[in-house]
C-alpha cells in the first residue's frame, strides 16, 4: 500500500505582520491535485493542522476544502492527529461522523491504541502530549512521571500500544513530538524542548514499520530506522528560506516492509526570501532589475547601513510589498543630558528651555519665549 505523509501546515498562520491565507490556498489546492494524480491509499497528518488552538474561520474553510477535496472528492480517507499548536477536541469535532466518510481523528491518549486499518495497514496515533497529560489519562494505574520526563511519558503511552499491536498486520505511527538529535525547532514554534527537557530518544519509537512525525518543519530521516519527518509544506519562518518543501509518499509491501519512499516537492507563486549584506540602497538598486513576481515573495531584507534609515520599511514595500525590514547594528549619537531640576517641581516652560538649548546650543529668543508661553496657556 502506498500512503501520503504530511504535517505541520498550520492553517491561518501569520508571517510576522503578513496573513498567509493566499499561500495555504494554493497548498491545499495542490495537496488536493498531488492526491489526485498519485492515487494514494492514505493521507495521514501528523499534527498541528491549525497555527492556534481556536482557528479563524478562513483557516477553518480552508481545512474544509482540503478535506472535502481529499476524502470526498478523490476518496482517499485521511489519518490525523492533533499537535502542540492544535487543540484536540475542536479539531475532532463531529469525528464519529467523519470517521464514517474516511476522515478518522486519534484525538487522545485513550484513542491511540485503537488502530484505523486502511488496505491492511493499522495506524496507530501518538497525539502530542506532555507528561501531566499521561498521568492523568493513566492515573489509576499510577504512572508517577515526572512533570519534565517527556521520554518516560512517550514511553509509557507507547508500551500500551505495543501490548494491544495485532503482529498480523504492519503498524504505521504517528506521532507529534521533538526527537532528540533531530535539529533544531524552528524559529518561531512554540518550543517543546525547554533546557533540555521534552526531547524523545529515536529507541522509543521500536516496533513500528514506519513512524511518520511532525513538528520539525524540514524533511529528514532519522538514522537507519524508518522514522521520518515530513517537514511543513510551506516555509513558515525566514529561517527556512530556500528550503525544499514536499509531502513524502511512503510505499510498503505486503509482509509491511518499506520498499520505497519518494519526496514529492511543493512549489508556489510566492516564496520566502532573505537579501543580506546589503546596502539599503543596493537593495533598491537591485529591485529595478527584478520582475514583479520576483518582488511579491515574503523578503527579509537585513542591511549593513550604520546609520538610521529615514522611512527605511514604508521606502522598501514600495519595491518589495511583503518586506521586513532588519538593520542589525545602528551608530547612534550618545544619548542627551536629563532635564535638571526635580521632576515634580520643573515647570514645561523650564523643560522646554532646556531642550531648545541642548538641540540649538542657544537661549529662545524673546519672540519665541513669548510664542512659547501663550501656546501653553
Amino acid at each position: 500500500m502506498r500512503f501520503l505523509h504530511t504535517a505541520d501546515w498550520h492553517l491561518g498562520k501569520r508571517l510576522h505582520d503578513f496573513s498567509l491565507l493566499d499561500v495555504q490556498r494554493e497548498l491545499v489546492e495542490s495537496l488536493v491535485e498531488l492526491v489526485g494524480e498519485s492515487r494514494p491509499d492514505a493521507m495521514v497528518v501528523a499534527g498541528d493542522v491549525f497555527d492556534t488552538q481556536v482557528p479563524q474561520v478562513a483557516a477553518l474553510e480552508l481545512w474544509e476544502a482540503a478535506v472535502d477535496g481529499i476524502v470526498g472528492e478523490h476518496g482517499v480517507p485521511m489519518v490525523v492527529i492533533p499537535g502542540n499548536h492544535d487543540h484536540a477536541d475542536r479539531l475532532a469535532v463531529h469525528s464519529g461522523l467523519a470517521s464514517r466518510a474516511g476522515l478518522h481523528f486519534i484525538r487522545s491518549l485513550r484513542h491511540c491504541e485503537q488502530p484505523v486499518v486502511i488496505a491492511g495497514v493499522a495506524f496507530y496515533g501518538m497525539p502530542f502530549h506532555k507528561p501531566v497529560h499521561v498521568n492523568a489519562t493513566y492515573r489509576d494505574e499510577l504512572p508517577g512521571i515526572g512533570d519534565f520526563d517527556y521520554a518516560a511519558a512517550m514511553a509509557y503511552a507507547l508500551d500500551r500500544v505495543r501490548k494491544v499491536r495485532s503482529p498480523d498486520l504492519p503498524a504505521v505511527l504517528l506521532a507529534h513530538a521533538f526527537v532528540d538529535g533531530a535539529g533544531e525547532e524552528p524559529e518561531g514554534e512554540d518550543a517543546i524542548q525547554v533546557g533540555g527537557a521534552g526531547a524523545i530518544p529515536i529507541s522509543a519509537f521500536g516496533g513500528f514499520n514506519y513512524v511518520a512525525l511532525g513538528h520539525l518543519h524540514g524533511a529528514r530521516q532519522l538514522g537507519k530506522a524508518h522514522v521520518h519527518y515530513s517537514g511543513s509544506p510551506y516555509p513558515y519562518s525566514f529561517s527556512e528560506a530556500g528550503h525544499e518543501k514536499c509531502v513524502q509518499v511512503v510505499e510498503l509491501n505486503d509482509e509491511g516492509e518499506v520498499v520505497g519512499i519518494e519526496r514529492l516537492p511543493l512549489s508556489f507563486d510566492r516564496q520566502v526570501r532573505r537579501l543580506d549584506g546589503l546596502s539599503f540602497n543596493d537593495v533598491l538598486l537591485q529591485a529595478e532589475g527584478l520582475t514583479r513576481q520576483e518582488r511579491e515573495h515574503y523578503t527579509l531584507v537585513r542591511v549593513n547601513d550604520t546609520e538610521p534609515l529615514d522611512n527605511g520599511l514604508a521606502r522598501l514595500r514600495e519595491w518589495y510589498p511583503h518586506a521586513v525590514l532588519e538593520q542589525p547594528e545602528i551608530t547612534v549619537a550618545g544619548a542627551g543630558p536629563r532635564l535638571v531640576g526635580d521632576y515634580k517641581t520643573l515647570t514645561v516652560e523650564d523643560a522646554f528651555r532646556q531642550f531648545y538649548r541642548h538641540t540649538f546650543e542657544e537661549d529662545l529668543t524673546g519672540i519665541e519665549e513669548e510664542i512659547l508661553l501663550e501656546v501653553l496657556s
